[in-house]
């Protein structure tokens, strides 16, 4: 007798709009870290990262961050990151980059 076995469990990944979320929370944290804690003012590296990270290839964006001497597990989520923000429209890219862009001119 054949048994079929279950359908795979949905992870989070799996979700509609999880990737979007991810690269949202990303940013925004990454935005938060790269503030100049004694003046609050948005380190002048970031915009230009942020902008290869949903506009450059991943061989840019991993040139940009070397800046910031990420170790192994950073530079590994870096990757998984940018792997992410490339599996996004064209249209939603340029969508988050006018938001940061906002985001960033209210500093």
């Amino acid at each position: 007798m054949l048994t079929v076995p279950p359908p795979p469990l949905q992870t989070q990944t799996d979700q509609p709009g999880s990737t979007m979320k991810l690269i949202i929370v990303c940013s925004l944290v990454a935005l938060a870290l790269c503030c100049h804690w004694a003046s609050a003012q948005v380190c002048p590296t970031f915009p230009e990262v942020a902008n290869i990270l949903f506009k450059g290839t991943p061989q840019e964006y991993l040139k940009a961050i070397q800046c910031f001497q990420p170790d192994e597990a950073m530079e590994a989520a870096g990757k998984l990151l940018k792997a992410k923000v490339d599996t996004l429209s064209e249209v939603t890219k340029m969508d988050i980059v006018r938001l940061m862009e906002k985001i960033l001119a209210r500093n």
